[in-house]
């Protein structure tokens, strides 16, 4: 499932890629005044369950360990929040490709002929998450798919091997660290 969210000037940003499992919509608790509208597209078949929200708040006050995981649930949320402005902030353009597409890679089945990992984005929308220009973004997969870590197709990335790409970003990561130790 695809979260995203339009502002005032008609831009559109991906709030998250969300796979199985994943709970979407927490900021209805909130009362009923704020609201934060994003939209939801579902990209593979999926069963979306919707709770209300007089039904969640009640079962959050009944139940001390709903209450526990619903907290935890909301601190991890605000975690995911932080490491994706870390990412903005801190790491390249091929750096945030390489942990996104590792990521996203692990919300799809590999497929049966044992191809790899068929991640439903296309280029632009990969840009959008990983807050690139879509030029960037192209020459970046470009060089990856050079290097095997992926395949191009239309509107389909293909991950061949999760783990070489996981192997990707924790490398490109050390080297990273090695260099901000020598700069200081």
């Amino acid at each position: 499932m695809k979260l995203t969210r339009v502002n005032d000037l008609g831009d559109r940003i991906i709030l998250a890629m969300c796979g199985p499992g994943d709970v979407v919509g927490e900021d209805a608790l909130g009362d009923r005044k704020s609201t934060y509208n994003a939209d939801a597209e579902v990209l593979t078949p999926a069963a979306v369950y919707q709770i209300p929200r007089g039904t969640l708040k009640l079962l959050a006050q009944q139940d001390a360990e709903f209450a526990g995981l619903l907290i935890d649930f909301l601190l991890k949320r605000r975690q995911v929040l932080a490491e994706k402005v870390e990412l903005l902030c801190l790491h390249d353009v091929e750096y945030r490709i390489l942990h996104y597409l590792a990521e996203l890679s692990g919300l799809v089945r590999p497929e049966a002929d044992l191809s790899g990992y068929n991640v439903p984005i296309t280029q632009a929308e990969l840009a959008n998450l990983i807050g690139a220009t879509r030029e960037t973004t192209s020459t970046t997969l470009n060089q990856l798919e050079k290097r095997g870590l992926l395949k191009l197709s239309r509107r389909l990335l293909t991950i061949p091997s999760p783990g070489l790409l996981r192997s990707a970003v924790t490398t490109q990561h050390q080297v990273a660290m090695v260099a901000a130790g020598d700069s200081k």
